[in-house]
């Protein structure tokens, strides 16, 4: 969002004591008993007396997500309000999101509801919790954000106070969430993370999306055709839909006596099981690669997605996840335009992503992959490259030849892209330099 559609306000984050804070109310972090050990508890106890410990006493626990309010006592707070930030484990990351999203959004729902002027946020969920600084952040700092776009009229000033260990972080991803400037704006757009929730900052499960029809068939109109379309909108799940025998479905498709209807929906439920296994597995060993990522836009203001194929070790990495990981970012990339540039530059035998897995790929993702992708760019291609590309789009795959463009350097494709919105690795930089001073006359 632009810095004119920001509140009146921009939540700036303090490095020191949050219990020293003179806000109207300051949050938390503790555990499912209250009385969690941790630097911000220990600080905020210290401060505001041994009242705090009795009062809490008497509120028998804090469910994981939620928040409860007490005075403030000795603070300089009025109130303090207590969450209950989740354990993180890889395993059920999705879980975890969604907890964090709740702890802040409850921690803000009680300011709005009690009309409070000022909120100082701690980092919820201790280091002793697992909760990885960075995608906590995030989630932090983008919940907040929506919930002060849509209820923030009575709050006039949120603080995050950070430890010096946060403070780099909160630097770096605070502009991406509320930038000072059109220039900041500009500057942060390449670096927002694919996924940023809904509306209110919630992460998105696919899963959990059921629609249940406004007015469902009654017996009058209840027909195979009509049936099949009320449940079309119950959900995607096999169990939601009462889908019938699977392994008939297979063989009909093979057979090829299915209707292309039914193969459509047959490769969407395919699809959203890959989506759900992306959004649940922990893919930052492939994330680290920074081989896949977004940045600004093309001449025609369509979404650039760079791929660098030197940082796809494809003998050392497990592909699946990598497949998983292109499906995870690129989800969300694809409900509108986009074009991808590939970087092709200096890449090795080992880099070089064969025929089979990029089919696998072109039949896994869904139909809105292909429908908007409206350019693929093929920077610095070798002559073996062209021919394996030339083999892949004609034999391989349909409705890609078209879209596929060889540059031979970035002057090529920089009339296709403004340089200042393209983040080039530097090394590509340097070989197409050497490169255009050879082929100068």
């Amino acid at each position: 969002p632009s810095p004119s559609m920001l509140p009146a306000f921009v939540p700036p984050y303090s490095k020191g004591d949050i219990a020293l804070l003179n806000c109207t109310a300051v949050v938390n972090t503790t555990n499912e008993t209250l009385t969690d050990k941790n630097p911000v508890s220990d600080s905020i106890h210290r401060h505001a007396g041994p009242e705090l410990g009795e009062e809490l006493l008497k509120m028998k626990g804090c469910r994981t997500g939620e928040a409860k309010m007490t005075e403030g006592f000795n603070l300089a707070a009025r109130h303090i309000i207590h969450t209950v930030g989740p354990k993180y484990k890889a395993k059920y990351r999705t879980a975890a999101e969604s907890s964090l999203y709740s702890c802040y959004r409850s921690v803000m729902q009680i300011a709005k509801e009690q009309a409070m002027a000022s909120v100082g946020f701690c980092v919820v969920s201790t280091a002793k919790r697992g909760y990885p600084l960075q995608d906590a952040t995030h989630i932090a700092l983008r919940t907040v954000r929506r919930f002060l776009e849509t209820h923030g009229e009575s709050i006039e000033m949120v603080v995050f106070a950070v430890t010096a260990a946060e403070e780099a972080v909160y630097r770096k991803l605070m502009p991406l969430y509320y930038p000072r400037s059109e220039a900041e704006e500009q500057a942060s757009l390449p670096l927002i993370p694919a996924d940023i929730g809904n509306s209110e900052g919630e992460p998105v499960v696919p899963e959990r999306q059921i629609r249940i029809a406004e007015k469902p068939g009654t017996l009058e109109d209840s027909d195979e055709d009509s049936l099949d379309s009320d449940l079309g909108l119950v959900g995607t799940h096999a169990f939601a839909r009462m889908e019938g025998d699977v392994d008939k479905q297979r063989r009909l498709i093979l057979q090829g006596q299915m209707s292309e209807a039914a193969l459509q929906k047959q490769h969407q439920r395919n699809y959203n099981r890959w989506l759900g296994r992306a959004r649940a597995e922990d893919l930052s060993d492939i994330a680290a690669l920074k081989a896949l990522y977004q940045t600004g836009v093309d001449m025609c203001g369509r979404t650039v997605m760079v791929v660098v194929g030197r940082n796809i070790p494809v003998t050392l990495i497990d592909m699946e996840k990598a497949l998983l990981y292109f499906i995870h970012v690129m989800d969300h990339i694809t409900v509108k335009e986009y074009v991808i540039v590939y970087f092709h530059t200096l890449t090795a035998e080992h880099n070089h992503l064969d025929s089979d897995f990029l089919k696998k790929l072109y039949d896994v993702v869904d139909a809105k992959f292909k429908r908007n992708l409206k350019a693929f760019y093929f920077v610095h291609p070798t002559f073996r490259s062209k021919v394996s590309t030339w083999f892949f789009t004609t034999f391989s795959v349909s409705g890609m030849k078209d879209k596929v463009h060889h540059l031979e350097s970035l002057q090529h494709l920089f009339t296709c892209i403004q340089p200042e919105q393209i983040d080039i690795p530097p090394f590509v930089l340097e070989y197409d330099a050497r490169v255009s001073v050879h082929q100068t006359p």
